[in-house]
């Protein structure tokens, strides 16, 4: 009978640990529960830049639309579409032929003026002609010399020269075409160098200045220029102002009237705490993360600095080395315990 029993009493163990049979009465046994299970970054000190982002327009440094001066037939074409050139060049001839005949007679004339205007300043020495006819033979000198400058004037008009160095464009006319005067005879753009113009917020002129240097990145290509000049008013309505900046082309990577992005670092910190902007909570005028401390998550107040579209500069309320949670945000709560299960790398610029 003593064996059944213990026997029966041994089983009742087994099966319902809680239970004495010695004492009479159940006790209650702690039930473990699983903690939050969180991933978290540890935050170390880097470099930080808020970079600005915009559109911009890649324009020619230099650039002109070369008209007709004058009217007249093509006598010569000096240049192949497309083709570099250098300041001076000779690029188009119009007929001078007839402003040069002219300047001719009006040489000959200009002798005999000349020699006419000196044989009477000899006589005015010993008083054979009056100083009014010296003066009207240097008049008929003047004039001379003014109507050749004029047909100079025009002779040069006549040749269409490079005003600086770059590249022509096309052209649509032949030799023995008449063009009128005002007629386009081609483009010249220059390329070894491009200005590339943008709009920056207005909040942002205090950290742009002459000599800043921006990323401008095209389809082609990514290169660095320089800024060179920042418009002095503000548009009203879209609250920015116009920065141009220069790059050098010197390998014509960039194209004029290319699309192309400008990025312009602001606020570079070389020793910056910086978190996902998701870990970041609002609260009742105060920014919010939550650190890892002793097993549990302690809700921390911090200042915030610049920004990203992923990230956030960290200016005060979190230190090198301290674990900030950054998922079961929506579950945790100030003192919460914790458990991390993986440690997030943190992005690098």
């Amino acid at each position: 009978m003593n064996k059944k029993l213990l026997l029966v009493t041994g089983m009742l163990g087994i099966l319902f640990p809680g239970t004495s049979c010695q004492e009479g009465k159940q006790q209650a046994v702690p039930i473990s529960r699983s903690l939050l299970q969180v991933e978290a970054i540890v935050a170390k000190p880097r470099r930080f830049e808020n970079k600005f982002t915009a559109t911009a327009n890649l324009l020619a440094f230099e650039e002109v639309e070369l008209r007709a001066p004058v009217s007249g037939t093509v006598l010569g074409i000096y240049f192949q579409e497309a083709q570099n050139v250098k300041q001076g060049d000779l690029l188009v001839r119009l007929d001078d032929r007839t402003l040069n005949a002219q300047i001719k007679g009006l040489k000959v004339q200009l002798e005999a003026s000349l020699s006419d205007l000196r044989r009477k300043k000899e006589l005015l020495k010993v008083e054979g002609v009056s100083e009014e006819e010296v003066e009207q033979s240097q008049a008929v000198v003047d004039g001379i010399k003014s109507s050749m400058d004029e047909l100079t004037v025009s002779v040069n008009l006549a040749n269409i020269r490079a005003p600086f160095d770059g590249r022509v464009g096309m052209r649509n006319f032949s030799m023995g075409s008449y063009l009128s005067q005002g007629q386009t005879i081609t483009q010249l753009v220059q390329t070894q160098k491009l200005k590339v113009d943008f709009n920056l917020a207005s909040r942002y002129l205090d950290e742009v200045k002459v000599g800043k240097k921006i990323k401008v990145i095209s389809s082609s290509d990514t290169l660095e220029a320089e800024v060179y000049a920042i418009s002095p008013f503000v548009n009203a309505t879209s609250r920015t102002a116009q920065v141009r900046a220069i790059i050098q082309n010197n390998n014509r990577g960039f194209i004029p009237g290319d699309f192309a992005e400008v990025q312009v670092a602001l606020n570079v910190d070389n020793e910056a705490l910086v978190v996902p902007t998701d870990v970041i909570i609002p609260d009742l005028n105060a920014q919010t993360l939550f650190i890892y401390r002793n097993g549990r998550a302690m809700r921390t107040e911090v200042l915030l600095g610049s920004r990203t579209d992923t990230e956030v500069q960290i200016l005060s309320g979190l230190s090198p080395g301290d674990t900030v949670l950054t998922t079961g945000l929506l579950q945790v709560k100030d003192l919460t315990q914790v458990e991390i299960t993986e440690f997030v790398k943190p992005v690098t610029l």
